[in-house]
């Protein structure tokens, strides 16, 4: 499996554009959905981070290396942990699940600050190689020597998928599952660079939500 800037720059060239059509259509259709539908977009901008990390690794545009890293850092540690259960709540109708979709967001947005911000202030806790032709994101975690690192990508995967998984939606639960394997592959081959991939394969499934809201989107409830 090869990764590289060519593969990171064409998926985020192909996934913001889509984002933006799937956010038109779903505030056409139903303005709960606006925040699922943007995950395509959003994926996109991490892609572009990412691809800038690559030129910068590849010895073009080193000066960008760091705030690229951190942009992605920055959806990948703190973004990603607060959306995903705040997308599942705006379109959720069950009302004890949407209680619980939301504490679900707030523990998301706590946690994922918990490992973002000291980051800002602690720049020496980032380092970033290229091994297994993937990016190795080497990030130290505040709480490290408190929670075993398997522990806390454990939390880490239960905040994204449970509100998919748990959805009275069926195409957040397909995207819940696609999610839930891909993370599951990602970190029994590629584990020490499990952030890189899975969140490479993430964007990659999102297109599911162009399928979702777009061409399929008889299939939204409308309101």
């Amino acid at each position: 499996m090869c990764f590289s800037a060519e593969v990171s720059l064409a998926t985020a060239a192909l996934l913001i554009p889509v984002g933006i059509v799937c956010l038109k259509t779903s505030i056409k259709i139903n303005k709960s959905y606006w925040a699922f539908a943007l995950f395509p977009f959003m994926f996109g901008v991490q892609q572009l981070m990412e691809g800038i990390v690559w030129l910068g690794l590849g010895g073009n545009y080193e000066n960008l290396i760091l705030p690229a890293t951190f942009v992605f850092l920055f959806f990948s540690h703190l973004f990603w942990l607060t959306w995903v259960p705040f997308s599942s709540y705006l379109t959720e109708t069950n009302t004890i699940k949407r209680r619980l979709f939301i504490v679900i967001t707030i523990v998301g947005v706590l946690f994922g600050m918990s490992m973002y911000i000291p980051l800002l202030t602690q720049t020496d806790w980032v380092k970033v190689s290229i091994q297994h032709h993937s990016i190795y994101y080497e990030v130290k975690i505040m709480h490290d020597a408190y929670i075993p690192r398997y522990a806390t990508t454990l939390i880490y995967a239960s905040i994204i998928l449970f509100p998919l998984l748990f959805s009275s939606d069926r195409y957040h639960k397909v995207l819940g599952i696609l999610l839930m394997v891909s993370g599951i592959v990602s970190w029994a081959f590629l584990g020490l660079v499990f952030i890189s991939v899975w969140c490479f394969f993430a964007a990659i499934i999102s297109f599911y939500i162009f399928y979702q809201v777009v061409l399929t989107k008889h299939n939204l409830p409308s309101v």
